[in-house]
């Protein structure tokens, strides 16, 4: 009967044992395999979240910051005229040209005319032409400061009226060298054909005339640093004595 007892009991004990062991696993995973789990299940949403800022971040590191492109400065506008005659305002058969080319030129303004002899003329505000040498052949300006001489003149003034087929045929390279030759020879006696003295006693005669003036210029200054007479004093005196 004890024996049979003793076979009972261990048989409880082997049933015991068979049923802890397959408790324990299920007991363990719900207990402390939840928190791993959520750990895991954490840990992959919080390395997602930060995989989902890494790219934009490492990008947005990586990638040069660009500067804003600002608009260039505003360049100085461009003039109306597409060619300046430099003429010579002393010569009464240039200046018929020049009055024909300005009434033709009047409703578009593509030449800008300037008198060569005129007392305002300067040379540093025209490609550094100088008075003689605006005066020994014609001369034209581009506004990009390309300078045009002799028959390439007329044609660009010609073309800029309308009448660009007048000088056409001068295109030409032959045509052109001919056309040239013939104005150098009319270019070096034209003064004396229009019944005015020759290049030379003319620039002489400007040389001359210029050192006058500076020279009385120049004696003006002296007189007014010395006495103070001719200064511009007189007039606001005069001025006060009339109020």
């Amino acid at each position: 009967m004890l024996a049979r007892a003793g076979r009972g009991v261990a048989h409880v004990q082997r049933a015991a044992a068979t049923s802890l062991a397959a408790i324990r696993p299920a007991s363990l995973l719900q207990t402390s395999g939840a928190p791993f789990a959520a750990h895991r299940r954490g840990g992959a949403s919080s390395s997602s979240s930060s995989g989902a800022r890494s790219p934009a971040a490492s990008a947005a590191a990586s990638t040069p910051t660009k500067p804003s492109l600002l608009p260039l400065p505003t360049a100085t506008s461009s003039p109306s005229w597409t060619v300046r005659m430099l003429y010579d305002g002393e010569c009464a058969l240039c200046m018929k040209e020049v009055d024909f080319l300005r009434k033709r030129d009047a409703p578009k303004g593509l030449i800008d005319f300037v008198d060569i002899a005129g007392p305002s003329y300067d040379a540093a505000q025209n490609c550094g032409l100088d008075y003689e040498t605006a005066m020994a052949r014609i001369h034209a300006l581009r506004p990009d400061g390309s300078v045009l001489v002799d028959i390439a003149v007329f044609r660009a003034l010609y073309e800029a009226v309308g009448m660009g087929w007048v000088y056409a045929i001068t295109a030409t390279p032959a045509v052109e060298r001919a056309a040239n030759g013939v104005y150098g020879f009319w270019a070096k006696y034209r003064t004396q054909v229009t019944g005015r003295e020759g290049m030379a006693a003319i620039f002489a005669a400007r040389r001359r005339r210029l050192a006058a003036e500076a020279e009385q210029e120049e004696i003006m200054g002296s007189e007014c640093r010395v006495d103070g007479s001719g200064c511009g004093d007189e007039a606001p005196a005069a001025t006060a004595g009339a109020k």
